[in-house]
């Protein structure tokens, strides 16, 4: 019997400890009102089974439980019960608790900025630890939403974000106010370049806008190494919060991963591990595959043989409707993968900084930018990829075959006849249609000539007058169409028709002569 006073006592003891960590800054929780009832003591009382140890409730602003929450530290994955309680045995690698916010839920966010906040710090001690959160249910249906993707700011000074609020953030601004519908926004990693004192004011760019913003981790993110120890994600991790995560909005579940391994402080390569992926297979066991699945990391997997490929896709791959997306690369490209005659689209995204904020412009010629998803129940229905400081209808730049752009340090030609006109479509996929007018006739659809390798006119500005290192400007652009005019057409008269696989349609009938709209706009 004195045993199980002790016990009791203990248990007491620690479960009001327990709930007072629970309103720490980490937990989003509402403060008590003066002379109301304390709402908190709606909480059940959790018995702890043997071997758990964290523990807690996930419960809505009156402190009523929301049951089948799911709650996880990266390792074990479980659901709230019908009292809205959860509980678990922490890994011993494991540094957050957190959950994958309901659809029908808002999404917590950080004070005083739009980022948004799901976890909680673990201590690293074995004790037991208490972790209640608090949800606010929606007023409106999200069935429809905007998903806004912004691909590697990689700020690496004050300057560099100062340009990514005024030019990148200003320009989000501008395009949510155009809508009255949600909108969430996923930053695709490489916030910084390898400056992590920046992560804080970067948190505040990226959570400056109406939007509330998810963070990816990338290669340029990751802290400390040496010649034989790894980089690692600590300082990410203490601002941003866990690496591998899931959240929900509407009739799509969004999973987030690291697949950034590094071997020392310098040398990178792209992977899952297994302890990842088992993880990613609790996680979906909790979602109907009937939902839109987006995956969403740093680096592209198109054309990698990683080891753990055929499991990651086998756990992905039965889902109604499957997207992933990347950014990485500072070029766009649109890739389509073929999964048991299934087709998973892998969005590739372009840097918001484009060439390292050299330029308005990624090394391919894709305009600085981002990605706007327009997502109609569990459906992508369609997206667009936003040039900053342009019209969204700016999808197209044209160039005759035989120009030749550059400056004191080289030029580079497309090496082509003069009557081959040349369109850089960086958005353009299989399903769209490039066509050539002559007035209102149609002379012909362009044909994609992947044997192009590079494009001219940044390869022109970057090299030629810049001076830039050609090795960062070695990858193939994947978006250069080619048509040979008939002789003696006049290029004023020509105009280039473009529709997309939502039948949209963009026109561009202005060729690029010189490297102005590369230096500025």
């Amino acid at each position: 019997m004195k045993k199980y006073l002790n016990f009791l006592i203990y248990f007491l003891a620690f479960t009001l400890v327990g709930i007072g960590c629970g309103k720490s800054t980490s937990d989003p929780v509402l403060e008590d009102t003066p002379g109301v009832e304390d709402p908190s003591k709606k909480l059940s009382n959790i018995v702890l089974e043997q071997g758990n140890n964290v523990y807690g409730h996930v419960v809505d602003a009156d402190y009523n439980p929301i049951p089948d929450v799911v709650v996880s530290d990266g390792y074990s994955v479980v659901k709230t019960n019908a009292k809205g309680e959860y509980q678990f045995k922490k890994n011993s690698k494991a540094t957050f608790v957190y959950y994958s916010t309901p659809a029908g839920y808002e999404v917590n966010v950080a004070t005083g900025r739009n980022m948004a906040l799901f976890y909680a710090t673990l201590s690293s001690s074995d004790a037991p630890q208490k972790h209640d959160f608090i949800l606010k249910k929606l007023t409106t249906n999200e069935s429809k939403f905007y998903l806004y993707a912004i691909g590697d700011p990689q700020v690496a000074n004050s300057n560099e974000v100062d340009r990514f609020n005024n030019e990148t953030m200003a320009d989000i601004k501008e395009q949510l106010a155009t809508s009255s519908l949600p909108a969430y926004g996923i930053s695709l990693g490489d916030i910084v370049a390898d400056q992590p004192s920046l992560f804080n004011t970067m948190k505040t760019a990226l959570g400056s806008s109406s939007m509330k913003v998810f963070t990816t981790i990338g290669n340029h993110d990751k802290t400390g190494g040496n010649a034989t120890t790894p980089r690692n994600s600590t300082t990410f991790e203490t601002q941003y919060g866990p690496l591998n995560y899931s959240f929900n909005r509407g009739d799509v579940h969004f999973v987030c991963m690291d697949n950034v391994v590094f071997s020392n402080n310098s040398s990178y390569s792209l992977g899952f591990s297994n302890e990842q992926l088992d993880w990613l297979e609790k996680d979906l066991s909790f979602v109907s595959k009937d939902k839109l699945l987006i995956l969403y990391y740093h680096m592209p997997i198109r054309g990698t043989n990683f080891s753990t490929r055929s499991r990651l896709f086998n756990l992905i791959k039965d889902f109604k409707e499957v997207h992933l997306m990347a950014g990485h690369t500072h070029y766009n490209e649109n890739y389509i993968h073929n999964v048991s005659g299934k087709e998973i689209y892998e969005h590739v995204h372009a840097a918001a900084c484009g060439a390292w904020w050299k330029s308005t412009i990624n090394g391919d010629g894709t305009p600085n930018g981002y990605a706007i998803y327009e997502i109609d129940g569990t459906t992508v229905k369609n997206w667009i990829y936003k040039p900053t400081k342009l019209p969204s209808t700016f999808q197209i730049r044209l160039h005759k075959g035989n120009a030749s752009y550059g400056g004191t340090y080289g030029f580079y030609s497309y090496n082509e006849p003069e009557n081959r006109l040349i369109a850089n479509v960086w958005n353009a996929d299989p399903e769209w249609k490039i066509e050539v007018y002559v007035g209102n006739q149609k002379l012909g659809n362009m044909t994609l000539k992947t044997a192009l390798n590079k494009d001219a006119w940044s390869l022109g500005y970057h090299l030629g007058v810049l001076n830039r290192n050609p090795d960062n400007y070695t990858t193939a652009t994947k978006h250069l169409y080619v048509f040979d005019l008939p002789d003696n057409t006049a290029y004023n008269s020509v105009k280039v028709v473009a529709t997309d696989r939502f039948g949209r349609t963009y026109e561009q009938s202005t060729l690029t002569t010189d490297l102005q709209a590369a230096i500025s706009y």
